[in-house]
Order: C-alpha cells, then structure tokens, then sequence
C-alpha cells in the first residue's frame, strides 16, 4: 500500500493485511482534518467492509480512498456481486456469530452505502470532512 497525499486519491487490491488498511485510512483521515476517533471510526468500518469481501465475496476486489471538499470517501467493491443494497439490517443484529458488520459500518460512518450491478458490489463509506461538534454521526 502506498503512502498517500494530501487529497490525492489511493486504490490498491484487497488483502489479508488489514492493518496496513487501518492504518492508511487513518493517514487519510488525518490529512483530511477528521479527529482521531472518526478517523478510527472510517478506519473500522472499512476493515469490516474488507473483511466481508474476504469471508463473503470471494476475497477480489479493490479499495479505493478519496477527499473532496466536503468528505472523505472509502469505497470497497468486490468482483462476486453478491450484496446486495437491501442487505444491512435496520435494527442491531441479534447476539450470534457474526451478522454485525454491515450494521456496524451503517453507525459508524456518516453516509453509508451499497450498490450492486451484476458483475460487482460496491461498500460506500463517508465522513464529513467537517461537522459540527456533538452532531451525531450515524442515522
């Protein structure tokens, strides 16, 4: 994974090393001028976006991360197609083996999205670049 710059958009392939993840989505967040915990909160919810695409999607895919003036964007597709945007559950999940992760992502961030086409899926991940203090950042 390369190391990025200031507003300039990264992509690299979907892998195991999801802390290398973590990390470069808290560098972008960082020079994004997002605190600290709502870049650990985008940092989260993609590693649970990549995580999905390894357990679920077949393990291909991309992750791509951007700013704009108004967010910073981490998209997670994934070349099997399968989720669809009806998938994340309204209410929390019930306790079991998994099952949060969508949930999770939807809390997290302050837009969050699925897109599907018949090739590919695609995990919408936003934070405002700037919010005012103690607005909630989950719907």
């Amino acid at each position: 994974m390369s190391e990025p710059s200031p507003g300039a958009a990264a992509s690299w392939p979907i892998s195991r090393d999801l802390a290398g993840l973590r990390e470069l989505v808290r560098r972008h967040a960082l020079q994004a001028g997002l605190a600290s915990q709502r870049g650990d909160d985008l940092a989260l919810a993609a590693n649970e976006a990549v995580t999905n695409v390894l357990d679920h999607a077949g393990g291909a895919g991309w992750v791509h991360i951007w700013t704009d003036d108004d967010f910073l964007t981490v998209d997670v597709d994934d070349h099997a197609g399968r989720l669809r945007p009806d998938a994340c559950p309204e209410a929390r999940p019930q306790i079991g083996p998994g099952g949060y992760g969508l949930w999770v992502m939807r809390r997290l961030c302050d837009e969050f999205v699925i897109t599907q086409t018949g090739a590919s899926s695609q995990v919408r991940l936003r934070m405002a670049r700037s919010r005012p203090a103690g607005a909630p950042h989950h719907p």
